[in-house]
């Protein structure tokens, strides 16, 4: 879980770097889990609809990756808020533009939380 959802096969969660959030080994590695969970609250708000739909957005989402079931905390969740903006065009679909801020980086890989930007292509979060 982490980033855009793009490079990886992972689910999205901006704020954070890619494959970041969840079980890792002893490297550091990502390794998966059995349990996931996310919530997500996003907010549009329309610039232009003809000739070119444009969207300005706000959002927050939470979430988390646990080994297993029994390891699993509904309330231990890494949290993001963030702004973006969203285009509709023609024969290619939804492109967007965001920069999310993962409020518990330390906890995931050790860094200061800061802001992320992220680039979503063809669907939506």
């Amino acid at each position: 879980m982490g980033g855009n959802g793009l490079a990886y096969n992972t689910i999205p969660l901006r704020g954070y770097d890619d494959r970041t959030v969840g079980p890792q080994n002893s490297v550091g590695n990502p390794i998966g889990g059995r349990v996931t969970a996310k919530y997500g609250l996003e907010l549009r708000y329309s610039l232009s609809l003809d000739p070119l739909p444009i969207f300005a957005l706000i959002f927050a989402e939470a979430g988390n990756v646990w080994a297993d079931i029994n390891k699993t905390d509904p309330f231990d969740l890494r949290k993001s808020v963030g702004i973006g903006t969203r285009l509709i065009l023609p024969a290619v679909g939804l492109v967007g533009f965001d920069f999310g801020y993962g409020f518990d980086r330390k906890a995931v890989d050790g860094q200061d939380p800061k802001w992320l930007f992220h680039f979503q292509f063809g669907r939506g979060f």
